[in-house]
């Protein structure tokens, strides 16, 4: 493997790992906003009546 493909690889392979991360930040975000919303006992407004999600 030449030097250009071991750099494009680690280049590919941190960009992944930082799009992930970034992802999971803003799962966890609205994670913690939606429990800490149940826990003050108001509703889900994106939630239906049945539980459902639109």
């Amino acid at each position: 493997m030449d030097a250009f493909r071991l750099v494009m690889t680690v280049v590919v392979m941190v960009g992944v790992v930082v799009a992930i991360l970034l992802f999971e930040r803003r799962r966890a975000e609205r994670i913690r906003r939606d429990t800490a919303r149940m826990a003050q006992g108001h509703p889900d407004p994106e939630v239906e009546d049945d539980g459902r999600t639109p």
